[in-house]
């Protein structure tokens, strides 16, 4: 794809509203985008499936999880306001005045996180549980809010779209964590349209909601080697910015080799590491003290999966807010592709325990 195609497409992904199990709307874009390439599916939880089988070559898999962090109603007062729970991981500092968007069963409702002004706060250091939190959608009683569709257990998603910055490579919009995944995914299924490879490429469901999605297609069908696609925490901001720092913008594919839930395979990393510099492909290496992605299930599955994470760096993911840079966007596409082209059985035997 063209740049300006890569734009539209992360825009479209980005502005998609899609938290834990209502993943409807990018599980479509999936299917517009992929219709005629493959054998296409989606099984009995939601994860969307492209498959191009060559029994003759290792079985790959590239996942990308098309969820994104958002929030479920979980009550709501006489006065019609909404309590809600949140759905994946999110610092309630971040939620005051934010637009969301309810997914009603009559259609999306706008809606905003109430905040008090600084007028009426007792204490303007407190900080505000989820528990202690509402979402305003203009109703007027419980019964009026009922009545436009909403009730206990309706999705709500952040209520972003996308633009560019004055920065021309650096996109803003919600849930790059994992849309950003999700168009790489999209872009090497469309990049490897003439290669031979035996390769299912995999849209997960439910993986904010603890890797559920994954815990199914990780063991759907005979994965011989996983690449998992991610938008990973950037770590470059003020005050975060050390030489240390592995989550760089403009530096680059990041790819992982340790977080909480998944040691990547080392051989599988260092084939990874010399693909690259081979490709003059710009990549970062990472080892993470916290999080987590569908590696966590993939490389536990069936015999062992050989499982590494690619991620397209992101700053502020899981808020309403995040940024991503296009150069490294282009250098995941390019990585995963020059993998999912070169593992053979050779290669695919070099990696494995001896």
């Amino acid at each position: 794809m063209s740049m300006q195609k890569s734009i539209e497409l992360l825009s479209r992904l980005s502005n998609a509203t899609a938290v834990p199990g209502a993943e409807d709307e990018v599980r479509s874009i999936f299917r517009e985008q992929l219709e005629g390439s493959g054998d296409l599916s989606v099984d009995r939880i939601g994860n969307f499936f492209l498959k191009r089988e060559n029994p003759s070559l290792p079985h790959i898999a590239i996942d990308c999880h098309m969820d994104e962090v958002g929030f479920m109603v979980q009550s709501i007062t006489p006065e019609g306001y909404l309590r809600v729970l949140g759905l994946g991981g999110w610092s309630t500092s971040t939620l005051p005045a934010q637009r969301v968007v309810a997914l009603g069963s009559k259609g999306k409702i706008p809606g905003i996180f109430g905040s008090l002004p600084p007028h009426f706060l007792k204490d303007k250091t407190a900080t505000a549980g989820m528990e202690d939190l509402f979402v305003d959608i203009g109703a007027s009683s419980d019964s009026e809010v009922r009545e436009w569709g909403i009730r206990p257990g309706t999705s709500l998603c952040p209520d972003v779209s996308v633009q560019s910055s004055h920065n021309p490579k650096r996109l803003m919009g919600k849930a790059f964590d994992n849309r950003v995944g999700c168009a790489v995914c999209i872009e090497t299924a469309h990049n490897t349209k003439d290669s031979d490879a035996n390769v299912s490429y995999i849209g997960a469901v439910q993986e904010e909601g603890g890797l559920r999605g994954a815990t199914v297609s990780s063991t759907s069908s005979t994965i011989d080697l996983a690449i998992v696609l991610e938008g990973t925490p950037a770590d470059d901001a003020p005050g975060m910015l050390q030489p240390t720092s592995q989550g760089i913008l403009g530096m680059g594919v990041q790819i992982r080799c340790y977080d909480p839930t998944h040691i990547a395979n080392s051989k599988l990393v260092d084939y990874a590491v010399a693909l690259a510099e081979e490709n003059s492909i710009p990549f970062q290496m990472a080892v993470r003290r916290s999080g987590g992605t569908n590696a966590g299930r993939y490389h536990l599955a069936g015999k062992g999966i050989p499982t590494i994470v690619l991620g397209v760096p992101s700053r502020y993911i899981h808020s309403h807010q995040s940024m991503i840079d296009l150069d490294d966007y282009a250098a995941t596409c390019k990585l995963t592709e020059a993998l999912v082209r070169s593992i053979n059985p050779q290669t695919y035997e070099s990696i494995l325990p001896r």
